[in-house]
């Protein structure tokens, strides 16, 4: 839904790479154009020689997003957990195409895989369930990131706290406690029945409760944001390691 109205609101290319193997994936969401999916975008890297090309591994769906699908088979976990065929090499290769090809790529990563996105990711959006397992996950999640060294990504993530109801406001506010103070910022996602497991089998953003695009409006803005105060970053961090005296337009 973030790349959905990403897609809506920016006249940029955006695409969504599902990376991920489990049930109601954004797959299951879409009618595909193409029967390629990540694995076979993966094994034709060498092809891709421009965006013409690279469009033949995506569907373009009626919000402007592009989508990468998903591998649904039996074998699909385990080939992204394969080094041989996904190595660090085809893998940065991948984020380099996407960085060529698109504006913004938003990646749903397989439990598999997280771990070795994280040196390409921008920002991160830790999504919760608002669930009384809420509060753990998050406090797991973050104390994973900054023993893995990525304590700077999870002060900078979002996190989105999806399904949000009246029965589950106890557990929508325990785990934001622990959020709190240690995230860049937190964004609540109402409950969608067409979101939900057996929901609609293609999804239309624009069939959402006025509320839930509402949320999804937020968090992309909250996500864009993001990428502006990196980019001020960036430029404090130039200036201040410039010779004294000089100049912005001497630099």
């Amino acid at each position: 839904m973030l790349g959905h109205t990403l897609a809506q609101v920016r006249d940029d290319r955006i695409v969504a790479v599902d990376a991920n193997t489990g049930g109601g994936s954004l797959t299951s969401k879409i009618q595909p154009e193409t029967p390629e999916t990540l694995t076979s975008l993966l094994s034709g890297l060498d092809r891709v020689s421009g965006y013409l090309t690279m469009r033949g591994y995506t569907t373009r769906t009626a919000s402007g997003l592009e989508v990468v699908s998903a591998d649904t088979d039996a074998g699909a976990e385990q080939r992204l957990a394969d080094r041989s065929f996904f190595s660090d090499h085809r893998l940065g290769e991948s984020m380099r195409l996407l960085d060529r090809h698109y504006k913004l790529a938003v990646i749903d990563p397989a439990a598999a895989l997280a771990a070795r996105l994280l040196p390409y990711a921008d920002q991160l959006v830790l999504v919760v369930p608002a669930s009384e397992e809420a509060p753990e996950a998050v406090a797991m999640t973050y104390e994973w990131l900054d023993g893995h060294g990525c304590a700077e990504l999870r002060r900078r993530a979002v996190m989105v706290v999806n399904g949000v109801s009246r029965r589950s406001m106890t557990d929508v506010e325990q785990a934001e406690s622990v959020a709190r103070g240690r995230c860049r910022a937190i964004v609540r996602v109402p409950w969608e029945d067409d979101l939900a497991p057996g929901g609609a089998e293609v999804v239309d953003p624009g069939q959402l409760r006025a509320a839930g695009r509402r949320a999804y409006l937020a968090l992309a803005g909250v996500v864009v944001a993001g990428f502006a105060a990196q980019t001020v970053r960036t430029s404090e961090e130039e200036l201040a390691s410039d010779p004294p005296g000089t100049r912005i337009g001497e630099r």
